[in-house]
């Protein structure tokens, strides 16, 4: 009863594509695998194990969730487990019937009490266990082959409770220790080549007794492996969520033996970036900030100062409120718009239903106002009369692909640490509006948008030399590339941001110092899980290379936390 397939989580497995085939279920066994969910009229408890372990091995989790008695969980947990400890090729051979005691209850699926790793690292016996007291109908033993290529291949044995589900059919009884016995409900579980020392761009290794918030980037660099370059060793081990750092218990197994020194990876991080967007963040909490150099790319700095979220500074998924103006501007300027054309700066707009005000500083409106004024004041009903006359087009992906075109989102980004899509929690940052109403709220950066100061930081940056260069953090790593703004266009979003600083009515202009050389775009953002508006700020110097985007969460405005404290970062370089 052999259920082996593909892992397709991720495109491909960690270490490079395989080209092994998918293999079937034993044709004697064909009957046992036959049933593909509990509802099945001839579902029986061999039967739904066999399907579920069938849907797990094809990485159709959702399928395999809901064959068991916590499909949201469930789901959820296979798809993060396997996602992170990423085979090439999984093989899952359902085992023999285990005896069951009269009366038994469906606890840990291997009947052990040994503990789980948390995220936390603490053993805790309940987490393994399961909070319902059904009965057990059937226990069965099953192996798991994950094999990363390379002849490193992880065997060992696990069990699932079959219990009986709401419609009277069995289903498998859901615990994170049917993947493995000593898996909690948080931990995860990565296979980890020998550790790569991890250098600053000056070639001296990282601290992370200094830069604490560099430690999930440095986790992450220190043991990733470069497509087509497959290891000789790996450790699996289970790994906190959050950083990637190893949790107790630790080492699960050794795989292969290890060759030569451990190579280098040198990063773009310059010391005194990092300090001094680290020194910007001090007295602000769940706040991150991220320093890019336009020309290249590079990462100069990033740091967080958030708990819950280590990576903000990049993992961040946040309404950038109209700091993503930028990006409606640079439509609206290829629509054929100008900075001195008329806009509708209106006290408040409504549509679909829902009424749209400006910040409280501009409840009243502003009349008459041009696009240049709706730029320096922020004028969010400006921008939605811009949607709802068809001064932006009357495609309702237009800036989905403005982004995508000009300001590389939508994409994956390989930092070198493998490709991700930053900012989002879905494929896009800027995923296509539905309809007017929520174009309309995309083009003051709400609706279904999300950043994080990495990406928005890019945005900056690509104003700046007019060209969006991806970021990286290991020099060398191939960049994804952009169409280069239009000239015209270019120099007009950088003069509108240097008015955002310079001009006396720009919503930046009682933070940085006037006329030199700094442009800047403001931005509050409402969300569900703050009281008070996200606070958002990205700033270009062009005479020193350098943009940033730095996020305090419940902040408020955005000239009132984030923007000081890219001030702080720029005075603890010397630059203002």
């Amino acid at each position: 009863m052999v259920a082996a397939a593909l892992l397709t989580t991720s495109g491909c497995g960690l270490f490079g594509s395989s080209s092994s085939k998918s293999s079937s279920a034993d044709s004697k066994n064909s009957g046992a695998g036959s049933a593909t969910t509990s509802s099945s009229p001839q579902a029986t408890p061999q039967t739904v194990a066999q399907a579920f372990l069938d849907a797990w091995s094809k990485s159709d989790f959702d399928s395999a969730g809901k064959l068991t008695d916590d499909a949201t969980n469930a789901t959820a947990r296979l798809k993060a487990v396997m996602g992170s400890l990423s085979p090439q090729k999984l093989t899952l051979t359902l085992g023999s019937q285990e005896n069951v005691a009269a009366g038994a209850t469906s606890g840990s699926p291997t009947g052990s009490a040994t503990g789980s790793a948390s995220a936390s690292g603490t053993p805790s016996a309940s987490a393994s266990s399961a909070s319902s007291s059904a009965a057990t109908l059937a226990r069965f033993s099953f192996t798991v082959s994950a094999d990363f290529g390379n002849n490193l291949v992880w065997d060992y044995s696990s069990a699932v409770n079959l219990v009986q589900g709401p419609a009277g059919t069995p289903v498998v009884k859901w615990s994170s220790a049917v993947i493995q016995a000593q898996l909690g409900g948080t931990a995860l579980i990565k296979a980890v080549p020998p550790k790569q020392s991890v250098v600053d761009a000056a070639g001296n290794p990282i601290d992370l007794t200094k830069h604490a918030s560099l430690t999930s980037a440095v986790n992450a660099l220190s043991t990733h492996v470069p497509t087509n370059t497959p290891p000789t060793q790996l450790t699996v081990e289970f790994v906190d969520p959050k950083t990637g750092s190893p949790i107790a218990p630790g080492t699960i197994k050794q795989l292969g033996t290890g060759t030569g020194a451990a190579p280098t990876v040198k990063t773009s991080i310059d010391p005194k970036v990092q300090s001094a967007v680290e020194a910007g963040l001090n007295g602000h909490v769940n706040a991150g900030m991220v320093a890019i150099r336009p020309s290249t790319g590079e990462i100069l700095g990033m740091a967080s100062n958030d708990a819950a979220v280590p990576s903000l500074a990049y993992k961040a998924t946040r309404a950038p409120g109209s700091t993503f103006k930028v990006v409606t501007t640079a439509l609206a300027l290829q629509q054929g718009l100008k900075p001195t054309d008329p806009v509708n700066c209106s006290p408040n707009a409504t549509v679909e239903g829902l009424t749209i005000n400006n910040d409280k500083s501009l409840r009243g409106g502003l009349s008459p106002a041009t696009l240049k004024d709706a730029f320096l004041v922020s004028c969010n009903t400006a921008y939605v009369h811009l949607a709802l006359d068809g001064k932006l087009g009357s495609d309702y992906g237009a800036l989905t692909n403005e982004a995508k075109t000009y300001f590389g989102m939508n994409q994956k980004w390989d930092l070198g640490m493998g490709a991700a899509t930053y900012g989002t929690a879905g494929d896009e940052q800027v995923p296509k509006a539905d309809g007017q109403g929520l174009f309309a709220r995309e083009t003051f950066g709400q609706g279904n948008i999300t950043m994080s100061p990495l990406t928005m930081a890019s945005v900056a940056a690509t104003v700046a030399t007019g060209q969006f260069k991806q970021p990286i953090l290991v020099p060398g790593t191939p960049q994804i590339s952009a169409t280069p703004l239009p000239s015209g266009v270019d120099s007009e979003l950088i003069s509108l941001m240097q008015g955002v600083v310079n001009s006396p009515e720009g919503t930046a202009s009682t933070v940085f110092p006037h006329n030199v050389g700094l442009g800047a775009k403001t931005g509050s953002a409402e969300a569900a899980d703050t009281p008070t508006t996200d606070s958002w700020m990205i700033v270009f110097d062009k005479s020193h290379d350098i943009a940033f985007c730095a996020l305090v969460l419940n902040g408020g405005m955005g000239y009132q936390a984030a923007g000081p404290a890219i001030k702080t970062a720029l005075q603890n370089l010397g630059y203002i």
